[in-house]
């Protein structure tokens, strides 16, 4: 008896991947398009929404503190209680990512800052210089709605 528990549980395992399902994490999904002609850069978001993600498609998250110049910059904040509460680190891409659907994601370094459905969520995506001067913005808002 004390052999086939072992035993049956790697058969488990081994016959039934599909049944363990991969834990996602909680995200913002932010398309956006960047381009720099001649020196001027032109941004503008085409859409933000909640998103669950792997963890190997998590991005990597940069105190406000630790932001990496230069570079395109993506942060949220939260309208929580009435005011807006900075939820997120930075999500930074090279300064030199061009196209019409940029897709990035902004995560969340702590469970409690994940927004509760009815936030409404304050997208800021900007390109910054080596010296962290905003050379171009855009924002978007969005309420948090998620089932699961």
């Amino acid at each position: 008896m004390k052999r086939i528990l072992p035993i049956a549980i790697i058969l488990l395992v081994v016959l039934f991947p599909g049944c363990v399902q991969e834990k996602k994490l909680p995200a913002i999904k932010v398309v956006f398009m960047h381009y720099n002609i001649k020196g001027t850069h032109v941004l503008k978001i085409k859409k933000v929404e909640p998103a669950f993600i792997t963890k190997e498609e998590a991005p990597t998250l940069h105190p406000w503190y630790d932001t990496p110049f230069p570079s395109i910059i993506l942060f949220a904040y939260d309208w929580r209680g009435g005011k807006l509460q900075f939820v997120t680190p930075s999500t930074c891409l090279p300064i030199n990512t061009e196209g019409d659907n940029i897709t990035a994601y902004i995560g969340f370094e702590n469970p409690k800052l994940v927004p509760k459905n009815g936030d409404g969520i304050l997208v800021i995506v900007q390109v910054s210089d080596e010296r962290g001067r905003v050379l171009a913005s855009d924002e978007a808002m969005f309420v948090w709605n998620v089932t699961r």
